[in-house]
């Protein structure tokens, strides 16, 4: 019985019902932070200055979004213990580290 449970559980089918959610999911969560709260006007113009190709670059990728993300946590993680969101010089640090 236990044998047939688990095959039942880990098919392939499963497997994607479950992770395709989980995925778009995440991707919403990312966007509606950097909407509400990861958004500078100059994030675009700082992209630009690390990776000069995006001489056309007008809106933020999702993978910037992500990048910025991840400083942000970095951040926030390794700075003394405040309720106040990281800064933006804070954020800057832990880019260029």
């Amino acid at each position: 019985m236990q044998q047939r449970r688990w095959q039942i559980a880990m098919s392939p089918e499963n497997a994607v019902r479950r992770t395709v959610p989980f995925g778009l999911y995440c991707y919403s969560i990312t966007i509606v932070w950097y909407a509400l709260h990861g958004h500078h006007p100059t994030d675009v113009a700082n992209r630009r200055e690390q990776a000069p190709w995006y001489v056309t670059k007008s809106e933020p990728a999702f993978s910037d979004m992500t990048a910025k993300l991840r400083r942000v946590i970095i951040a926030t993680r390794f700075s003394p213990k405040h309720h106040a969101a990281p800064t933006d010089a804070e954020i800057r640090a832990v880019q260029q580290s």
